[in-house]
């Protein structure tokens, strides 16, 4: 039922400025259109299927209302990567296999977005009903083609030759509760590795690493907690795009 990572989320402060950042790092940016309410966003493919959401509130509420963005929190430490999807088919039968394992879930619920040629996309979500330790991601099913909603062809080739995800690196206070949680989502266990206990989604990989003392990624759990702090593609040349020039993410190439 769980495939892959379907998509990762770049939060970032202005979307014209975000769009222009990736760009200037080789990478294919395709505007994405409006969601109903919040967000508007433009999408980076692969090949490998995946993409990179870049995503930016065109419209904030006050953080205590009952129908609060739960993105907008992340505004505060400047975004950069936020949050992940899962692509999980049937979603109902994803959501009633992940409740049985002791996660409880809010949704399937309907997501739309115009694109600005004015096609509808449509799809449904679901995500963990609470924040849980590890950063659970949520998940996503197409209602309309995933052609709709995730662009192809030329879209998946960038100049900077990257191909596709290869790992999602967690920060996590607690990795042994962090890992338990995350079986319990994914169906499957961790494996120990150098870098953390790591978890296979299909062709991508999950780590969950919990930091050295005195490390940027101990600063960062420190500063938001269980949070994505590293982005890994697979491509042609080793590259590392910091923080203040990725829309406060941090990414890696590994070539490949």
């Amino acid at each position: 039922m769980i495939s892959s990572i379907d998509h990762v989320v770049i939060l970032v402060e202005d979307l014209d400025r975000g769009i222009q950042q990736y760009r200037d790092l080789g990478f294919t940016v395709i505007p994405g259109g409006k969601h109903p309410r919040f967000t508007h966003n433009a999408l980076v493919s692969f090949a490998d299927g995946s993409y990179l959401e870049l995503i930016a509130f065109w419209e904030t509420t006050d953080p205590a209302a009952p129908d609060v963005h739960r993105w907008q929190k992340h505004l505060e430490h400047g975004g950069g990567l936020i949050d992940f999807a899962l692509a999980v088919a049937p979603l109902e039968e994803g959501v009633a296999a992940i409740a049985s394992r002791g996660i409880a879930v809010d949704g399937p619920y309907p997501g739309a977005r115009s694109r600005p040629d004015g096609v509808q996309v449509a799809w449904k979500g679901a995500a963990p009903a609470e924040k849980q330790p590890g950063s659970l991601p949520f998940m996503i099913e197409d209602v309309t083609e995933r052609s709709v909603r995730v662009p192809g062809g030329e879209a998946v080739i960038h100049a900077n030759g990257v191909r596709g995800i290869q790992t999602l690196t967690i920060v996590v206070g607690d990795s042994a509760e962090a890992g338990r949680r995350y079986a319990a989502m994914l169906g499957t266990q961790g494996e120990p590795s150098a870098s953390g206990t790591r978890f296979q989604i299909g062709p991508h990989q999950v780590v969950l690493l919990q930091p050295e003392a005195g490390s940027a990624a101990a600063a960062q759990l420190a500063q938001r907690g269980d949070s994505l702090f590293e982005l890994t593609f697979v491509g042609d040349n080793d590259a590392v795009y910091g923080p203040d020039v990725a829309g406060n993410a941090r990414l890696r190439v590994v070539a490949g």
